[in-house]
C-alpha cells in the first residue's frame, strides 16, 4: 500500500481531514442551537451556565478549527510530495499556539466549572503543544538539510 500521495494513506487522512473541517464548521454555526438541544437533553444534571459555555466553545472551537485547516495544509503539502518546506515549519508553530490557547481557555474553564475531563483536555492540549513545537524544530532542521543538499547537487 503506497503511504505518502494523493492515492496512498496520506491523501485518506487529507480527505478525513476535509470531512471533519465541514462537520467542524457546521457544528461551529450551529452551536447556539445543538447547545440548547443539549442543554434541553441533560439540563438535569449539567450546572453550567448555558452563555459561559457557548462562548467557551466557539473560542475552543475556533482555535481547534484553525488547527485542523493548518493540518490539511500539511496534508496538502505532503501528498504533493513535499513535505520539508517552511510552510509547514509555520502550520506547526500555529498549530502549537492554538493548542496553547486552547489549553489556557480550559484552565479557566477549571476555575468556573471544575471537571475531571476538562483537567484532562487541558493536560491532552499541552502536551499536544508542547508536541507540535518540537516536531516543528525538526521539519525546521529537516529544510535548513534539505536547502543544503538541493544547493550542493
Amino acid at each position: 500500500m503506497q503511504i505518502i500521495g494523493e492515492r496512498g494513506l496520506s491523501g485518506l487522512v487529507k480527505l478525513m481531514l476535509d470531512c471533519v473541517f465541514t462537520g467542524g464548521m457546521a457544528i461551529f454555526i450551529t452551536l447556539p442551537w445543538c447547545l440548547n438541544l443539549a442543554f434541553d437533553l441533560i439540563m438535569n444534571t449539567l450546572d453550567e451556565n448555558y452563555y459561559f459555555l457557548l462562548g467557551f466553545l466557539y473560542f475552543t472551537g475556533f482555535f481547534a478549527l484553525f488547527s485542523v485547516y493548518e493540518m490539511k495544509k500539511i496534508f496538502k503539502n505532503l501528498n504533493k510530495r513535499n513535505p520539508f518546506i517552511m510552510d509547514n515549519v509555520i502550520s506547526l508553530k500555529r498549530m502549537s499556539i492554538a493548542c496553547f490557547i486552547i489549553s489556557v481557555a480550559y484552565i479557566v474553564k477549571i476555575i468556573f466549572y471544575p471537571s475531571i475531563l476538562t483537567v484532562i483536555l487541558a493536560m491532552v492540549f499541552i502536551i499536544a503543544g508542547l508536541f507540535l513545537i518540537i516536531l516543528s524544530e525538526v521539519f525546521r532542521q529537516a529544510v535548513i538539510v534539505k536547502q543544503e543538499n538541493d544547493l550542493t547537487i
